[in-house]
């Protein structure tokens, strides 16, 4: 059911120019109102416009949502994504500016950058490669890159670092030399892409202007979630610059473990920029129970029902989470086959999600949905993309030497990979692009000679044409995978993984070609679009199985909140105030997930992993609701 505009929604879609800030409670339509205004600014002539948001996931629902009101030649006119993926485009495009290479490639894999903080430290005495201690100094560099990472999120150098305090010459230099050795590769990390898009708009102001030139509105949505980096960019991009709306809820701000904080958006923004306010309270999702559950949880929330029926809302005592997952599963079936009344349409598996605090508690349900042969998935991933298996391995790796010859990282790692030792007279610096096509299978050794060839002919075919890529998986499936051997486990698991390997690079292949057009495909891009997580797919078949915040954004008919023990929901880590409120938004938000039924469940006893059963005390949150 589509309502109509509110007033208030009418006139945030009509508010043209100067700041704007709405605060949107859930099923509040805050989606529609930007997409709609968005769609309004550019029919309106008023030229570009770029929303920032803070998933892919969300930035597909809203550019799909665009696409579907605009013509094809005013979809020019807007950048919908995510913070890092405009600074990306930021980076790549100016970063010549501030004395960055070009042709930078992310760098994303923990490994990799281990191995480059190795190097950097390796003329030290303590970290030695050679020594028999070395391996205990791992935890030194993981804690070396933890360090550097947190100063790159405050935009410190290390010059700035060496300035404010003499005591950090070393771990400065060690920082200084990090950041070099990872030019000298043309590799960025993650906090470098905002890292260096701060520093071209700081340094370089004509640059943020040129950009609140072409793009004469900026949105950015679920703004509860941004953190002091991410606002310190927008600020730099913002210097005299007006049009810019905010859109987000506090009492959904869950990300505080990761440094978000909705002050950003309520207080620093209001600060700054002295924008218009809208409220949005009106919920046209929930029926009116969960609503008033929702309430209970964050009095302050101030969502208020529209939709007249009242739901249902119902807590589930159990003896243990045996029996929980057991009634689950149960149930589930039973409304797929009877479906409910307070559900207008028929009930899908797709109209059905069970979320748990933390995955842990979700073990028993995933054995009971598949017992009972009930289809389910685990939402949307943004897990780095790895290949299990050796021989993908080494292919990847390749692809990271084809797209950018600096990289000794991935050079190397072909070297161990293929056990070709140094012993073998391979030279390991200069153009390692050209160190690969020399390398044949005379110096690898024997098990691994098929294998080698076969990824070099593959390597070759993309040399020939980077958008070749689906034609150099199927030299890889020719070659590495036959059905002509001895059956044994290792060969028949090595085989398994091979394929798992090339069905993920093919997926992955074909979602960048269904976003890119052929001839402007390339394999630099295809990486970075990869590591941006925006090639990932969003499995939306069967019961969706979800974590609270692999919930966020998403809402369902009928929603189990299972495990609602205390300790497990709230976290037993939850300590101090600000830990417990936002435990409180958790709640509210998996709350607010569910339109008509919400049932929430939660065991008697646990086993804990001792083997002892101990008694549990139901949430404090049902307590609240109760009340």
């Amino acid at each position: 059911m589509v309502f109509p505009l509110t007033n208030t929604q009418d006139e945030i879609v009509k508010h043209i120019d100067g700041p704007l800030l709405v605060t949107a409670g859930p099923g509040s339509g805050k989606t529609r109102i930007l997409t709609e205004r968005v769609i309004k600014l550019i029919n309106s002539g008023k030229k570009r416009v770029l929303a920032l948001t803070f998933s892919n996931r969300a930035a597909e629902e809203i550019s799909n949502r665009i696409e579907e009101s605009i013509d094809e030649r005013s979809q020019e006119n807007i950048f919908v994504g995510t913070i890092h993926s405009f600074c990306l485009d930021v980076v790549m495009n100016r970063g010549h500016l501030i004395g960055l290479p070009n042709g930078m490639v992310i760098l994303n894999s923990e490994e990799d950058k281990l191995e480059i903080i190795k190097k950097v430290t390796s003329e030290l005495p303590e970290f030695n490669n050679n020594s028999p201690k070395y391996e205990g100094k791992m935890d030194q560099l993981k804690s070396y890159l933890k360090s550097i990472s947190n100063y790159k999120k405050q935009f410190i150098t290390p010059e700035i670092l060496l300035d404010s305090n003499e005591d950090q010459g070393e771990f400065a230099r060690i920082y200084e030399a990090y950041n070099n050795m990872m030019l000298a590769q043309r590799a960025l990390d993650f906090d470098d892409i905002l890292f260096y898009a701060y520093r071209i708009f700081t340094e370089r102001p004509k640059i943020a202007r040129s950009y609140t030139r072409l793009y004469k509105y900026i949105c950015v949505d679920e703004a509860q979630d941004l953190n002091a980096t991410q606002y310190k960019v927008i600020r730099a991009l913002c210097v005299d610059f007006n049009n810019i709306m905010m859109v987000g809820d506090p009492a959904q701000s869950i990300y505080g473990f990761i440094g978000s904080n909705s002050d950003y958006m309520t207080k620093h923004f209001i600060k700054d920029f002295n924008p218009k306010e809208y409220k949005l309270s009106e919920n046209f999702r929930s029926a009116k129970k969960i609503i008033e559950a929702a309430k209970n949880i964050r009095i302050d929330a101030g969502n208020n029902a529209v939709y007249p029926l009242e739901g249902e809302l119902k807590v589930c005592e159990f003896k243990e989470e045996e029996e929980e997952a057991t009634w689950i599963a149960n149930k589930i079936r039973c409304l797929i086959k009877n479906g409910s009344p307070l559900v207008e349409e028929d009930l899908r598996y797709e109209d059905i999600a069970i979320i748990g605090r933390n995955r842990y508690v979700l073990t028993n349900i995933f054995e009971q949905l598949a017992e009972l042969d009930i289809p389910f998935n685990q939402g949307f991933s943004s897990r780095r993309i790895e290949s299990e298996s050796i021989p993908i391995k080494i292919f990847e790796a390749g692809l990271q030497i084809i797209i950018n010859p600096y990289d000794e990282v991935h050079f190397n790692q072909i070297l161990n990979l293929a056990q070709i030792h140094p012993n073998d007279n391979i030279q390991t610096e200069g153009n390692f692009l050209d160190l690969l096509l020399e390398l044949n299978g005379s110096q690898v050794s024997n098990e691994n000679i098929t294998h080698f060839n076969s990824i070099k002919k593959a390597w070759s075919k993309l040399l020939d044409n980077e958008e070749n890529f689906s034609k150099a998986l199927d030299i890889l499936t020719d070659n590495l995978i036959t059905t002509d051997h001895n059956s044994f486990e290792d060969f028949e698991n090595e085989q398994y993984m091979i394929l798992k390997d090339l069905d993920m690079w093919r997926a992955q292949w074909k979602k960048y070609c269904s976003q890119t057009i052929s001839g402007q495909r390339s394999l630099s891009h295809f990486r970075n679009q990869v590591s941006l997580g925006k090639t990932q797919t969003h499995n939306t078949r069967g019961v969706s199985v979800l974590t609270v915040h692999m919930s966020k954004g998403l809402e369902y008919n009928v929603v189990f909140l299972i495990g609602m023990n205390e300790g497990t929901f709230p976290d037993y880590r939850a300590k101090s105030n600000n830990a417990l409120n936002e435990e409180s938004n958790n709640m509210f938000v998996a709350l607010t997930r569910a339109k008509r039924i919400c049932y929430l469940t939660y065991p008697r006893y646990k086993y804990m992993p001792w083997g002892e059963m101990k008694l549990q005390r139901p949430s404090r949150f049902i307590n609240l609701i109760d009340q």
